[in-house]
Order: C-alpha cells, then structure tokens, then sequence
C-alpha cells in the first residue's frame, strides 16, 4: 500500500518537463486569447458607445416637427448637395466627380435597358446646378423645320412657382450644344380658340453633349425661385414616325402634376447635433423617413498617437493606417441595414469595411420620433482604429511579458537539467561504489525519497542491491547447503557398496535398498533444481480453460488426504459453483506448493484449511494452518527465489528455496498475486492466492 501511494502521488519527471512545456507552449495561445477576448470587449463597449451617442442624438431631436418638414408628395424630395468648388457649364460630368456615386437612379422598372438616368442636384450661393446622365442607345433631336419642337428626344422640367403654379420647360435640342429651355402657354384668341403659345426662357441656361452611351444634360437655373422640381425623360426610337417609345419621371407618371420636393441640409439640425459630437474621429449623420441626409457633422479621421521603438511591432501588428477611403463622405442618402431598422422603429448596429480595406467603421441607427411616429434616424458611425491601437500595445505587453517568461522558463529549465544531472550523476557513483570488480555487493545503496522517476530508480537500485546481496549469500552458502545436502545420501550409498561387498545374501538387499534410496534423495537434488526451467516453460505452453473452481478444489482435498494420511484437511466454501478462466494442471500445482510448505511448517495433529471465498471483483483461496508465524522482515520477500526460511531440524529431505517462488511465477500469470500473513489470533500463518474474476 506504501508503494502504490507514492506512485499515485509521484510528481515524475515527465509531468514536471510537461509542465514546464505546456508553459511555454500555451503562453502565446492564451496570450492571443487574451487579445480576442479584449477585441471583443472592445467593439462591444464601441457599439454601446455608438448606441449610446445615437439615442443621445435622437433625443435632442424627438418631436420637433418643424425640423422634418413632411413631404406632400409620395416619393422622396430631390436632395440638393452643396457645391464644394465651382461647375463649368459644359455639358460633361467632370465637375461632379465628388457626386457622381450617391445620383439618384431612375429607370423603368420592367425594362431598365429601354430607358434609365441618374440625376445630381447641387448648390452654391447664387445657382442651382442639375446633372442628368441619361443612357440611350440612340439619341434623335428636333427637326429644325418642325411646328412641334418636341418631336425629339428631350427633357421636361417641372417647377413649382412661390405664388404655387406649375410651369412646363421643355430642353429639346437639335442638335449638341448650348441651348435654353422652351415653355408652352395655352392662349385664347377673341373667338375662344386656344392657341399654344412658346417662349424661351432666358434665365435657364443648359448644355447638352452625347456620350457613348446616351447624352449628358447640365443645367443652371437661379437658386430659392423654385418651390419643387421634377425632371421627365422623353424617349423617341423611330425618328420617321417621331412617336413616343418612352418617358420616365422623378415622381413617376405624377411628375408633370406634382413635383418632387427639395432638400437640402439643415443648419438648425447641424448646430443641434455639433454639440452632441464630442469625440474625435466620429460622425453624425440626421435622416429624413426616406433616409436622405438632412444633416451631417464630422469625420472619421482622427489623430493617432504612435510610440517610437515599436519597429518589431508594426512588423507584427501593423498600426491602423492614417488615410482610408471614406465612401460616405458627401452622401446625400445612406441605406445600411442599420438605416432600415432605425427607420422600421428599432435600434441597430452594423460593421463594414471601408471600400480600399484599409478601415473597418462601426455605425449605430436610432430612430426620431415625432407625434408617436418614426420621421427620420440618426446614425453614429467611427473607425476601430482606436481599439486596434488599444490592441497593439496589449500585444507590446503581452510580448515583453512572453519574452520575460521565456527567459524565466529557460532559467528553470537549465537549473532544472543541471540538478537533474547531479542526482544521475550522484546515482551513478553510488551504483559504482556499491558493487566491487568481482561482482559482490561491498557497499549499501541509500535509497532516494524524491517521488520521481529517479527517486524510483534509486529505490529500485536499493532494492536489486539488497536481493543481489541475498542471491550472493544464498550463493556463498550454496556450496555447504549442497555438500551438507549431498554428504547424506553419498556416505549412504558408499557406506552401503562398501558393506555390500562382505555381506549375506540376507544383509545384501538391505544394503542395496539403502543404495537406492541415497540415489533417490540425490534424484530428489537435482529434480529441485531442474524444476524452475521446466515451470516457465510449461507457462508458454500453459492453456486456459473455464473450470468450476469449487470441484477442482475438492478433488484437490481428496488427492491431499491421500498423500497426507497423517494430516487433516478442512475444505470451506461458499458458492455451488464458481467458473473461472485458469490453466487448472498450473492452479494444481500451485496448491500442490502451498499445501507442501503449509505441511512442513503445521504442527502435529493440527488440521490444514482450505477457504475458497469471493466478491465482486476477485477470488481468493487460502491454505491454513497452525504453526510458528512468519517474521516481520521477511514476509516481503518470501515468494523470492532462493528464500527459505526452514531450519535443520524442520526439513525431511532436501530443500532449496524455490517452493513459494514457483507458486509466485504461476500467480504472476495468472495475473494475481500471492499474500502471505499471520492470522489474528496468532495460532499460525494464510497464504492466499487472489486471482481476478473475469
């Protein structure tokens, strides 16, 4: 039981170079874990924050109507952008690159190919500037010598006036170039006939250019003299029949009635959400119900503070770059699934990457509501760029503390090879010091008390020292137990040749009897000392069968009877039956010696037991029997070879040693074990044979 607690509690070299390894090995794993963890946390805490930041917002902005005019029209105002530098009128798009992306696409909605256009609005102080790209795979202008200037394919503007009348403009070219809008009037004469009356207006000026894939038509007209516009595309395919193949409007087949309104950013809403904005690199944008930019405040730049020395850092981690595509920058409308929701009534988060891949921006939507309905959103959006600085100096500590604690760990781990190697070395010398040149055992070995592989090994060494030291004095008295064994039977058989020769015919049987029976314990001699070999042999060969143990033993009982007339057997069991899986001649056998030590040592007229007895898990079979109890020294190593334990006067014929140990190899193949022990009461010894049930 000492033996088995030490090695379930051993703390063995492996498990300490284990140790040491997993160290080493799962500091960066746990390291990276680390830094997924604190990003997590991190975009959480900035989703809050963007969440936060917009409820903020729309809070300011609940209820006051007058900031979200409602639009009396069913499809969303025309967004007017501000001018950032001045437009050439020309009739080409290169003054509006900066808009080009967020024009408003128009197109028919079951055959977008036949006709489609986008159009620009935009605004400085004095002029209102429209661009509309109009795809057309082929352009047909007016007749020069037509009545009707709108024969061909042209453009109708319609403008609502501040006294709240419409007005008609008609841009309808004959060919490329500058030209100026037409407006018709219906005029009665004195007898009440209409007359359609045209009249160039001479405020409007446009440019009109082909492309290859239709025309291009620029137009300024002046700024705040207009309540609402709406533009409508007038298709011609066939320029012999000059008939109308398509049109398409702003505010679909409404337009020439109701106008779309205008919109443009507002001021108010602008000083309003200034004071909201009080982090750098974040930006607010206000929306309208149909997701167009009432107003906007901010950028996603931000200034980032970098620590020189960090070479080997942004090697391993790059730091966010400085610069990155904005593709928002200048939107008039926004339509992430984060607009969407905020605009259904709920609060919502989005991530996206910026569109060169450089930036990722998180933005957060909040609802505005007004009289109990949703008018218009509030978006927050800003880069992870200081949670990837955050992230980089975590990673500056986590290497500085990793580099640390591999200098840590290989420190240990040489003092550690360094001690090892003494104790091996240590180990080494005692080994060489215990056993001389010829072989004897000259010194004691102190065993070791660590609880690892070499404390185990020095323990072994002890221990094969110490049988070694037992084997070289059972060797050293093997000489006179083999002469004081042989002198017997010899002086009998040559006392008995010798009388033999000067004998009667009646003293000559008698003489060669005793010859006989000198060579028989010769025999005997030489039988012991074969029957080790022939024992593991027969273990190779040995064949295991089911047997019912409970018969086996008690036809064993009847063999023992015979053999033992003058000796009493008690048989005790429990069971019926009891099968097992054993070589039943090598159980036999192994009885055979437990019975024969259990004879020679049992006082006289004193019974052998044989107890068969079982539980769960193992079957034990035990010999009794009453008689002088085993030392305490010797008990551990009684079922080694060469161990005996018999004095002169308890030995009828020549013995060994080798009993137990026999019993002992065929124990170990059966994978049991062999218990020797003095009863309770301590009138005498058990040995029991344990063997597991299968």
């Amino acid at each position: 039981m000492a033996g088995q607690s030490r090695s379930h509690f051993r703390f063995s070299l492996r498990r300490k170079l284990l140790l040491l390894s997993i160290v080493v090995v799962t500091l960066p794993f746990v390291g990276l874990e680390y830094l997924r963890e604190m990003e997590r946390y991190l975009r959480s805490s900035l989703e809050d924050s963007l969440l936060n930041a917009a409820h903020a917002t729309a809070g300011s902005l609940h209820d006051r109507a007058t900031l979200f005019p409602e639009n009396p029209a069913e499809t969303p105002a025309l967004y007017i952008h501000r001018l950032r530098q001045p437009v050439q009128l020309d009739g080409y798009s290169n003054d509006w690159l900066d808009f080009l992306d967020w024009s408003q696409p128009y197109q028919i909605p079951d055959n977008p190919a036949s006709l489609s256009y986008r159009l620009i609005l935009a605004e400085n102080d004095t002029d209102l500037y429209a661009l509309i790209k109009v795809r057309d795979d082929r352009v047909i202008y007016q007749r020069p010598d037509s009545r009707d200037n709108r024969d061909g394919d042209h453009v109708q503007m319609t403008a609502r006036m501040p006294d709240g009348g419409l007005r008609q403009l008609y841009f309808a070219p004959s060919a490329p170039g500058t030209l100026r809008p037409f407006m018709v009037e219906i005029v009665r004469d004195e007898y009440d006939f209409a007359h359609e009356i045209q009249r160039y207006a001479t405020n409007i000026t446009a440019e009109w250019q082909n492309d290859p894939n239709g025309y291009t038509l620029e137009i300024r007209l002046p700024r705040d003299y207009y309540q609402s516009l709406g533009f409508t595309v007038h298709d011609m395919d066939n320029p012999e029949t000059r008939t109308l193949a398509n049109s398409l409007g702003t505010a679909g087949t409404a337009t020439a009635r109701e106008p779309n309104g205008l919109l443009t950013s507002s001021s108010a809403i602008e000083q309003l959400i200034e004071l909201q904005r009080n982090v750098s690199g974040r930006r607010i944008w206000v929306l309208n119900e149909y997701g167009q930019v009432l107003a906007s405040d901010g950028d996603l730049e931000r200034e980032l503070e970098t620590a020189g020395g960090q070479f080997i850092y942004n090697l391993l981690l790059p730091p966010p770059p400085r610069y990155f595509e904005d593709d928002l920058a200048g939107a008039s409308r926004l339509r992430g699934n984060e607009v969407q929701a905020a605009l259904a009534g709920s609060s919502h988060t989005r991530w996206r990457a910026s569109p060169d891949g450089r930036a990722v921006i998180a933005s957060a939507a909040a609802p505005v509501m007004i009289d109990g309905a949703v008018r218009g959103a509030v978006v927050v959006e800003e880069t992870t760029h200081q949670i990837q600085m955050l992230q980089r100096a975590a990673f500056a500590s986590l290497v500085n503390k990793t580099l640390l604690t591999y200098g840590l760990v290989t420190i240990l781990l040489l003092l550690f090879a360094t001690r090892l190697s003494l104790r091996l070395r240590n180990l080494s010398r005692q080994a060489e010091a215990a056993i001389d040149e010829h072989g004897r055992v000259v010194d004691y070995m102190e065993p070791s008390q660590a609880h690892d592989e070499i404390g185990e090994l020095s323990r072994g060494y002890a221990a094969m020292l110490e049988r070694l030291q037992r084997y070289n004095n059972y060797l050293e008295g093997m000489a006179g137990r083999l002469a004081h064994e042989l002198r017997t039977p010899l002086t009998v058989v040559q006392s008995s040749l010798e009388n033999l020769e000067g004998s009667s015919a009646d003293e000559r049987e008698m003489f060669i009897q005793r010859a006989r029976d000198g060579i028989r314990r010769l025999n005997h001699l030489v039988t012991r000392l074969s029957e080790t070999a022939r024992l593991e042999h027969s273990l190779q060969l040995a064949e295991v069968e089911s047997i019912d143990i409970v018969d086996m033993l008690a036809v064993c009982v009847e063999n023992y009877r015979l053999a033992y007339p003058q000796r009493q057997f008690v048989y005790q069991h429990g069971e019926s039956a009891l099968y097992i899986e054993v070589a039943p001649d090598l159980i036999a056998q192994l009885l055979d010696k437990l019975v024969a030590n259990a004879n020679d040592f049992a006082e006289p007229a004193t019974p052998i037991t044989l107890q068969l007895s079982c539980d769960r898990q193992n079957i034990t079979l035990s010999v009794i029997n009453q008689g002088p109890l085993l030392p305490a020294d010797i008990s551990e190593r009684l079922f080694d070879s060469l161990v005996s334990q018999r004095d002169k006067s308890q030995k009828e014929e020549p013995h060994l040693g080798l009993g137990l140990y026999l019993a002992r190899l065929i124990a170990d193949y059966h994978n049991g074990r062999l218990v020797a022990e003095n009863l309770e009461d301590g009138s005498g010894v058990r040995f029991s044979l344990i063997l597991p049930r299968q």
